[in-house]
């Protein structure tokens, strides 16, 4: 079973969530929660989460809190996914307060109306992004998706139902230990988010919860008809720690709009430990259950690429052992044929004579299939050597073409890769492989691109030819 880790910073904590399972049906087994202690300490306190953990974690999530991107309203004058993406592009190069290549950002939809789309551009700087990829991959995590701790908040709201019970627009507000979340949603899309670097234990520190939830409510609230003139909150979810059910008639009374309370552990029914934590688990839990294709993708482009290509070889690999099994299944089966002919034509030829021809014509069909196995030897053979090849395809070389030529018996592979020095280790590779005779470059080609610098190379494989 498919397992998924997300893990989140705080300013005083590591957490982590995991939960099992694929697609929407990801449950949720495990939430803890490791100080940071005194200095920080970050990366030994996120080795004593993973301890107890597998190491073959099929997906792992890295949480960005709110605070740390930047958010622009943006409407563009189509409705194509690929269209928006080159508009996106062209708007992050001219309207960032940084340069592009020190920025990583990610685009979601708000509407769709007349041919026009309004989104919201999420931009976050590249050494944010790239301090939380070193962390992560120092404890020995192989990162599949980055995203904005407001998407947890969105999961959590979808997990829990609650669209059938208030009324949207609905502002939902996370309050953890040492932050907030406020995320305005609609329709299951996100319309506006902030956060803050504050929480309970500093509003209760300071003695005005109250008064400091009600603020930032209302600063939210301003900042929302800012953005979206047409859209207001119509109605507040709180949520986080359980104690917030202690504000809900101050908070109602003091803004003039239902408030309803929900335990941020309601939704998470399944997990059984879910009564011991002294932390929101909104965020964790709800992108423990999220579907990953829903969330917002902050993953630097190249690493982007090169889960793309993991996906795929995976895909190719499975490919190719079905077909494998479906030719040595075949083979088999038509051996097992050919022998079957072969003791009835012996019987035959010493038990009726006088039916030698009928005999002769069984004879030829079992040439006939003897050259079919042959056939399908070639095509076992040749599988053979196309798992063999995926499976010595690093992460760091992409695969384009494929195809073989039997007259030859040349397999010729074309793609590329980040230097003309792996795309020679990848050649000496291939000539150590079973059942390969040589392996030829026919060409490389170094070219710089919007993700760095690659060479594209062509490559011929002959097949070892067999007695």
């Amino acid at each position: 079973m498919a397992t998924r880790l997300v893990i989140e910073w705080t300013r005083t904590a590591v957490r982590l969530a995991r939960s099992e399972g694929s697609g929407s049906h990801q449950r949720l087994r495990m939430i803890r929660s490791q100080s940071l202690g005194v200095g920080g300490g970050t990366a030994q306190a996120l080795r004593l989460l993973l301890k107890d953990q597998s190491p073959d974690t099929a997906q792992v999530i890295g949480v960005i809190p709110r605070e740390q991107v930047i958010t622009r309203f943006m409407k563009f004058p189509s409705a194509q996914a690929s269209e928006l993406a080159q508009m996106v592009e062209l708007y992050a190069k001219a309207q960032l307060p940084y340069p592009r290549e020190q920025a990583v950002f990610d685009f979601h939809l708000i509407e769709q109306r007349e041919g026009f789309s309004s989104v919201v551009v999420v931009a976050c700087r590249r050494d944010v992004i790239d301090q939380q990829l070193t962390m992560l991959r120092e404890a020995g995590l192989s990162v599949g998706w980055l995203t904005v701790s407001s998407w947890g908040v969105l999961g959590w709201y979808q997990q829990a139902g609650l669209s059938r019970s208030v009324q949207e627009p609905t502002l939902v507000v996370n309050v953890d230990d040492a932050r907030a979340d406020l995320v305005l949603i609609a329709e299951g899309r996100i319309l506006s988010s902030r956060s803050i670097g504050q929480g309970a234990q500093d509003w209760e520190g300071a003695g005005n919860t109250t008064e400091s939830l009600v603020t930032e409510i209302e600063r939210s609230r301003a900042a929302i008809r800012k953005e979206l003139p047409a859209t207001d909150v119509r109605s507040i979810v709180l949520t986080g720690l359980s104690r917030m059910v202690q504000l809900k008639d101050l908070v109602a009374q003091r803004l003039g709009l239902p408030v309803a309370v929900v335990d941020g552990k309601e939704p998470l029914k399944e997990w059984p430990s879910a009564s011991s934590t002294t932390f929101s688990p909104v965020v964790l839990g709800g992108l423990a259950s999220s579907e990953t294709h829903q969330l917002l993708n902050l993953s630097p482009v190249e690493m982007r690429d090169q889960v793309r290509h993991r996906q795929q070889v995976k895909e190719l690999a499975m490919v190719t052992g079905l077909l494998i099994g479906v030719l040595a299944l075949g083979s088999l089966l038509l051996t097992f044929q050919i022998s079957r002919n072969q003791q009835m034509a012996a019987q035959l030829d010493h038990a009726f004579v006088s039916l030698e021809p009928q005999a002769k014509q069984l004879q030829e069909k079992t040439r006939s299939a003897q050259l079919v196995l042959s056939v399908l030897n070639d095509r076992r053979r040749l599988a053979s050597i196309l798992a063999s090849v995926f499976h010595a395809t690093p992460a760091s070389v992409s695969l384009e073409v494929v195809s073989f030529e039997r007259t030859k018996r040349e397999l010729t592979l074309r793609g590329n890769a980040a230097s003309l020095q792996e795309v020679l280790e990848y050649l000496k590779q291939l000539k150590q492989l079973d059942g390969v005779e040589d392996v030829n470059l026919k060409y490389s080609t170094g070219r710089t691109t919007m993700a760095g610098p690659r060479t594209d190379f062509e490559m011929v494989l002959s097949q070892r030819q067999v007695s």
